[in-house]
């Protein structure tokens, strides 16, 4: 079954968004949020004239490898599909290039290798992995939206329900009359007509309670930690889920800057050793580093407002 989300990512088409759910809509809205800041995490330098750092980013994260290569003269790179010729690491010797407009181009070799026949190939691409896995930033992070699109839309959820001021039971001829009474004597529209001729619902509703508590804060502290959580997944620090109350002691807080840096190197390693091997098969003087330098956390001090007020 063809992954819709994936499909309006990659082509942008309207078709494909209006065959998508309310909860699909946010994760879209999620994702092209997403994207947009992990487009520009990387900063890279060098590239041929024809390829624009989000061509890279784009394949990056949404197929998890690439491959640079030479076409009549002009350099390309395009989602790079495995063949089933493997080096005895595991990793492919070549690759099939295919863009994302779909068309194919002829399979080039990513490493020296030894054909059935004996010939030795040499290596005329470059391949170019989003991580050690090769796995899409897409497929890494889409659990986690989804936690988060639900998590909005049960905040939603909760807001109407909270509303709900009335139930009515009635018959399917006048229902709709009788909610309409009901609106302009208690001036709300947010009601639930149960429709019913013949059961024991009215024994049934008895028993439901419809005093739902608003309660948003709970939601938005489940989505600042999901949030939070998928930004560290991808290597960039963020504060949304701390409160300023709730100080960190520095081994936590190192310990946090640890993970966030190794969760972003996960990535920008294997972006650097395809610019070093770049270099080495086509002199091409590209280079790959990160925008934002990572900055040491400082010791919190619990006290020290306190201290500061009793100096001055």
């Amino acid at each position: 079954m063809s992954d819709l989300i994936f499909d309006f990512l990659l082509f942008n088409r309207k078709p494909d968004y209006e065959r998508l759910d309310r909860r699909q809509k946010i994760e879209v809205q999620l994702f092209i949020y997403i994207f947009g800041v992990i487009n520009e995490q990387f900063e890279w330098k060098g590239l041929p004239d024809n390829i624009k750092p989000y061509n890279i980013e784009k394949v990056l994260n949404l197929y998890g490898q690439g491959v640079l290569f030479k076409y009549k003269d002009m350099f390309a790179f395009c989602n790079a599909v495995n063949s089933a010729s493997l080096n005895i690491y595991g990793e492919p010797v070549e690759v099939q290039p295919i863009a994302i407009n779909g068309v194919s181009f002829p399979r080039v070799s990513v490493s020296n290798n030894i054909d059935n026949a004996g010939n030795i190939r040499e290596q005329d691409a470059v391949l170019i992995k989003n991580n050690l896995t090769s796995t899409p930033t897409y497929a890494m992070i889409k659990p986690l939206v989804e936690e988060i699109a639900f998590i909005w839309e049960s905040k939603g959820i909760n807001a109407g329900l909270s509303r709900v001021k009335a139930l009515i039971h009635a018959n399917k001829n006048n229902a709709s009359v009788i909610k309409q009474q009901l609106k302009s004597i208690i001036g709300s529209s947010s009601m639930i007509p149960v429709v019913s001729e013949k059961t024991n619902i009215l024994n049934e509703i008895e028993k439901v309670d419809f005093n739902v508590e608003y309660e948003p804060d709970k939601y938005w502290e489940d989505f600042d930690k999901a949030f939070a959580t998928l930004w560290q997944w991808l290597g960039i620090t963020t504060n949304l889920s701390q409160n300023k109350k709730e100080r960190l002691i520095v081994s936590e807080v190192e310990s946090n800057d640890e993970l966030t840096t190794i969760s972003e190197d996960a990535r920008l390693t294997f972006r650097k050793l395809g610019c070093e091997m770049s270099k080495e098969l086509f002199g091409l003087d590209m280079s790959c580093e990160n925008k934002v330098p990572q900055v040491k956390a400082t010791q919190p001090m619990d006290n020290q407002d306190i201290e500061e007020e009793q100096e001055n």
